[in-house]
């Protein structure tokens, strides 16, 4: 309205060379802010997706490279191992070794055959699979959430809102200014200036830019975050709540210990462990499989007959005709009824403090414990004092993890309170009490069970190998499975929060001197006009600018 109306008056008035500046320079502003918003929806959807140009597709028996915009519903596609799948589809023949955490947040390899349903940014780790595509590229589930990033991008800011009604609510002041002056003084020109220089567009034009170029450089920065306002939301909050498996650790366990009750040789132990845990694909298996792999410990030989898995508590299984059980301490001692000799449970927690236990059970007689770590991740202790420097005054950890693990975890992180053993929901509810005594809360999580937690916080955060569910509820995704990126992130919207004050406090003194210049008839209606809008465009430059270099 106002720009219309001071191209209209510089036409009345014959300053056609005036209304042709006015008109470039908002030309050019609309140009930047159309420039920054489809640059940052461009990069939050490549974070997404992945996809290589070309594919090996079947046609006519033969073996023939296609651009993958030519591959079609019905097609028939060859995919070898380091391969990531374009399309979704159907496994029409052959065998493979799958990675499937983009979908389904594990890190287990999946075995996948003939019939088996494969879904597009899934990875074949060994293995060959012909491929019939069910989805084609750009209808595959990944291109499904990759969509609703890129409509959940256009979430405003508070601070976004909050100037684009200020802007128009300054419209009505802005003529009636006019009005007055022009009453008091008789001066069209004096009048004018209040029309020609004016607050709104260089605040409506500020903020959107400023939001959006912090969302690309996050998405540069492998951090897809779905909303400006979310950058808001992580600015402001003031405590990070984290999951412990698979966020504050790698949820890739490794056996740090064989203990013996002495009967049996830890060798004996692990080899008998390693037989019966092979046949069932969970992490702590794979950690006991690879502990005898590295000690050469070999189990070709199938010790037992029959294997039985006993869901959230171990295995079951027979050996020499002896029952043989392998699990936890609630499955082992309390529902088995294995006793455990005196001293034993104290000296394997001075072997190896703060790790996850299974035992090993044959007939009514204990053998003994494996010791299983899941290390933490790479520079987490210094990841989460940035975090604190960064205005973090609580970190806090949930896990459903024993009080012991949990306990030392904490301790080597340097979290400052944690909760052990607790269920999904209780995390969730956990996160609402801090919501409802005053906190603003940061959830970072990778799991389905992390998913009601992550919906009840501020803002919540995904690592990149987080399940579908987790990503999909959560509104900022780290994509390259580091911790330090949370800081990066909370740096970036720190600044962001900085630069719009300070872009405000700039709008507001240097057109109000242009006005006030061009009333007292100091400064010529022509030279305060374009100077305004080059002060318009100047600041949408700025806002284009990167900001983490800014601290």
């Amino acid at each position: 309205m106002l720009d219309s109306t001071a191209i209209g008056a510089s036409i009345l008035r014959g300053e056609f060379g005036e209304a042709d500046t006015i008109m470039f320079l908002l030309a050019i502003s609309d140009l930047m802010q159309e420039h920054v918003s489809k640059r940052t929806q461009l990069a939050l959807e490549q974070g997404l997706v992945a996809r290589s140009n070309s594919v090996w597709a079947l046609r006519d028996g033969r073996e023939v490279e296609l651009s993958i915009d030519e591959i079609s519903e019905g097609d028939l596609i060859v995919l070898r191992a380091g391969s990531v799948l374009p399309v979704d589809g159907t496994v029409e023949s052959g065998e493979a070794e799958l990675n499937e955490s983009s979908m389904t947040g594990e890190a287990a390899l999946v075995h996948r055959g003939p019939g088996s349903s494969v879904y597009s940014g899934t990875a074949i780790e060994d293995g060959e699979l012909v491929v019939c595509v069910s989805s084609p590229p750009g209808e595959a589930r990944i291109d499904a959430i990759a969509q609703m990033v890129r409509r959940s991008s256009e979430l405003k800011a508070a601070s976004q809102g909050r100037a684009e009604r200020l802007a128009d609510g300054l419209v009505p002041v802005a003529f009636a200014s006019f009005f007055a002056i022009l009453a008091v003084t008789r001066n069209i020109e004096k009048a004018l200036a209040v029309l020609m220089v004016d607050y709104s567009c260089a605040i409506r034009i500020s903020t959107p830019i400023l939001v959006m170029s912090a969302m690309r450089e996050a998405a540069a920065n492998n951090v897809v975050i779905k909303g400006g306002k979310y950058l808001e939301a992580l600015a402001e909050a003031d405590t990070v709540v984290f999951d412990k498996t698979g966020t504050l650790t790698k949820a890739a366990p490794r056996l740090q210990a064989v203990v013996s009750c002495g009967r049996v040789s830890e060798d004996g132990i692990l080899r008998l462990a390693a037989c019966i845990e092979e046949h069932y694909p969970h992490s702590v298996a794979r950690a006991i499989v690879d502990g005898a792999k590295q000690r050469g410990l070999s189990h070709d030989v199938e010790l037992h007959t029959e294997v039985r898995y006993v869901v959230a508590h171990g295995i079951a299984a027979n050996v020499a005709g002896k029952k043989t059980v392998i699990g936890s301490a609630h499955f082992v001692f309390e529902d088995e009824g294995i006793a455990c000799p005196e001293g034993f449970l104290k000296h394997i927690e001075e072997v190896a403090p703060g790790s996850s236990r299974v035992y090993l059970a044959r007939g009514d007689e204990l053998l003994g414990g494996l010791c299983i770590e899941d290390p933490l991740r790479e520079n987490v202790p210094q990841t989460l004092r940035r975090l604190r420097e960064l205005g973090f005054g609580s970190i806090v950890m949930l896990t459903g993890d024993s009080e012991h693990a949990a306990r030392e975890v904490a301790r080597v992180a340097g979290v400052t309170a944690y909760r052990a053993q607790v269920l999904p929901e209780d995390k969730a509810v956990h996160v609402q009490s801090l919501e409802r005594s005053g906190h603003r809360c940061v959830m970072v999580g990778d799991g389905i069970n992390d998913s009601p937690a992550l919906a009840a916080a501020s803002v919540s955060v995904a690592m990149s190998d987080a399940s579908d569910i987790a990503r999909s509820v959560a509104d900022i995704s780290i994509r390259d499975n580091s911790l330090e990126r949370l800081v990066m992130a909370r740096e970036l919207s720190q600044v962001l929060t900085r630069r719009i004050g300070q872009r405000y406090r700039f709008i507001v003194g240097f057109n109000t001197m242009l006005i006030v210049l061009g009333v007292a008839s100091i400064l010529p209606l022509t030279t305060a006009a374009t100077l305004h809008n080059l002060s318009t465009v100047t600041i949408a430059d700025l806002n284009t600018r990167p900001m983490l270099h800014q601290k």
